[in-house]
């Protein structure tokens, strides 16, 4: 038995510097306003209820979408800062390369072409596995792909059901996602119902997104979910990941498709499952490409079990030597550049975050910031106020594009800078050009990340 394993234990250990690597610079803003909100419930001991962080959605009504994610990242920042944060995320995207091994082998695919599609794959998909609530969808359906695959083989359903409804509300309190399980489930019986060999398991498909569906509902909103889910994509219609496909991308194009493709395998090996959980991520691709990722975790596996068959595998099998060879340089890179950045784990990206110029602020001053900076500030200066942060369902859409024309000085600002005592934006904005030249701000503190204005 441990023989057997071994191929695969290696495959993911070769897998694990990749998530290392990720986790090393925290490029994403939602994550640092994560944190704060995490540690803001386990020392107010309850949710909030309205906007705690900013001077321009102040008092506002605020629902959470990842409570639960927050605060794991909240115990992780006060057991190790910024670096407990990064390893939690770390955690979470090695549990992602396990579970592709591990779905991998259900579908009957050898250890080598999953170690090659794992690897090769990787980097593809490194831009989706920042330090955010995301990282929960991914592991959660691959998990439920596979829960879902062993009750159309009839195994225990009574305890997968209730294996399915546990993972339900994990997932929905740390991601208020889980409503896309209740799609795979459903679109996954109907497929079943098509086939003569599966139509007898169906309905426990189906008994599946019933459960999905009750689970979702376990969450401190409730059926207020629904409303949730519709008020985010609605309000962030201007921000990249929730815009629909751009085939004129090439990444997005390759992704794309590669979860075709897979599709296409997956139908001719009359799975029901994998084809259901395709379907529905190509079609969630299209309307918004934060779902792509999952379109293409949900794809390797496949894409690993097609190559372990006939002719591709004797050809792995014949250049295993060569394979094997390349393999150890392409991870000896790997872990060397994962080892020389390590110092740097959990450190904000300093080509986007700055530092010295979020400890300029001074206490207490109502900030005017770009987009980006909001969550960082949030987290490190809970004592300022910030006029805007990712959260694009707190503020709504016609505030965030109003703060990018400000911004981008497209304003005056004696009129977008209005309640404002501090601006710290990126120093090649329209807004920074303009209050160089104005004697009502004073510079005191630069970087290439962001400069920093105090009104004199």
């Amino acid at each position: 038995m441990k023989a057997r394993l071994r191929p695969w234990i290696l495959a993911w250990l070769a897998f694990l510097p990749y998530a290392i690597i990720r986790s090393e610079n925290l490029a994403e803003s939602d994550t640092f306003w994560q944190v704060r909100t995490g540690l803001w419930t386990m020392t107010e001991g309850r949710l909030p209820l309205v906007d705690p962080f900013s001077w321009t959605a102040a008092g506002k009504p605020w629902t959470l979408n990842s409570w639960a994610f927050n605060v794991l990242v909240g115990l992780g920042y006060e057991a190790a800062g910024l670096a407990g944060v990064a390893f939690i995320a770390a955690c979470l995207v090695a549990a992602i390369g396990g579970l592709l091994l591990y779905l991998a082998r259900e579908l009957g695919a050898a250890p080598l072409p999953s170690a090659v599609v794992l690897l090769a794959g990787a980097p593809l998909l490194m831009l989706y596995l920042s330090a955010r609530p995301q990282l929960v969808d991914y592991v959660s359906v691959l998990a439920l792909a596979v829960l879902l695959r062993r009750l159309l083989d009839g195994r225990r359903p009574g305890w997968l059901l209730l294996a399915v409804g546990v993972l339900t509300v994990l997932w929905v309190n740390l991601h208020a996602a889980a409503l896309l399980g209740v799609a795979i489930a459903g679109t996954s019986g109907l497929l079943a119902l098509l086939g003569t060999r599966t139509r007898r398991r169906a309905g426990w498909l189906f008994a599946a997104a019933v459960v999905i569906f009750i689970g979702a509902m376990v969450n401190p909103y409730g059926t207020g979910l629904l409303a949730q889910t519709v008020q985010v994509k609605a309000e962030s219609a201007d921000i990249t990941e929730w815009q629909a496909l751009n085939p004129a991308d090439p990444l997005q194009l390759v992704l794309f498709a590669i979860g075709l493709l897979d599709l296409a395998i997956a139908a001719k090996r009359r799975d029901p499952v994998l084809c259901g959980a395709l379907a529905v991520s190509a079609a969630g691709s299209v309307a918004a490409m934060r779902i792509l990722p999952i379109l293409v975790l949900l794809a390797l596996p496949v894409l690993a079990a097609a190559m372990s068959r006939g002719a591709v595998l004797r050809y792995l099998c014949s250049r295993s030597r060569m394979i094997s060879t390349g393999a150890v340089v392409l991870l000896s890179f790997v872990y060397g550049a994962a080892l020389i950045n390590f110092p740097y784990f959990g450190r904000p990206d300093p080509t986007h975050f700055p530092d010295a110029a979020v400890k300029a602020i001074p206490s207490g001053c109502t900030l005017f910031n770009d987009y980006r900076l909001g969550g960082l500030v949030v987290l490190q200066r809970p004592d300022v106020r910030v006029s805007i942060d990712s959260r694009n369902d707190l503020y709504g859409a016609d505030a965030v594009r109003q703060s990018a024309r400000v911004a981008t000085g497209r304003v005056d600002p004696d009129q977008g800078l209005a309640g404002a005592g501090c601006v710290l934006v990126h120093p090649d904005g329209g807004l920074a050009q303009r209050l160089r030249n104005s004697p009502e701000w004073k510079l005191t503190s630069a970087e290439p990340a962001a400069v920093l204005f105090v009104r004199r």
